[in-house]
């Protein structure tokens, strides 16, 4: 993930309100919609992850995510297996279990690694 990438996300889920579960998005009613939809106004975190960056960027950031809340996987069997989707089920199920809070997942996603030029750095992106 990309510091700038990090920051749109932390700024797109800054306030409980702007979170859901059980739905990749919610309008003002409580309404499940689509994550692009205009009435969108809460996102579960692979609706966030869609809305900002678009689908194929997701797909990327799915993996990176889950294998920071979740630790490396190993796939096995054949054919093999489609990892993105796997990654986006493990982030909705982890989104939307009873103890999940919105705390939690602030915490979680503050200690994203983010890239910086050719390491990567835990935490905070650090201001210049």
């Amino acid at each position: 993930m990309m510091p700038d990438e990090k920051e749109r996300l932390l700024a797109l889920l800054e306030h409980e309100r702007k979170w859901c579960q059980d739905a990749e998005a919610h309008d003002a009613n409580g309404d499940p919609v689509r994550y692009d939809d205009e009435a969108a106004v809460a996102w579960d975190i692979t609706g966030a992850l869609c809305r900002l960056f678009g689908w194929q960027r997701a797909c990327v950031l799915f993996g990176q995510l889950d294998r920071h809340l979740h630790g490396k996987r190993i796939s096995l069997g054949w054919p093999r297996r489609n990892t993105e989707l796997d990654a986006m089920a493990a982030l909705q199920e982890f989104n939307d279990r009873a103890d999940t809070t919105f705390p939690l997942l602030r915490e979680r996603l503050e200690q994203i690694p983010v890239w910086q030029g050719n390491s990567r750095r835990n935490g905070a992106v650090r201001e210049n």
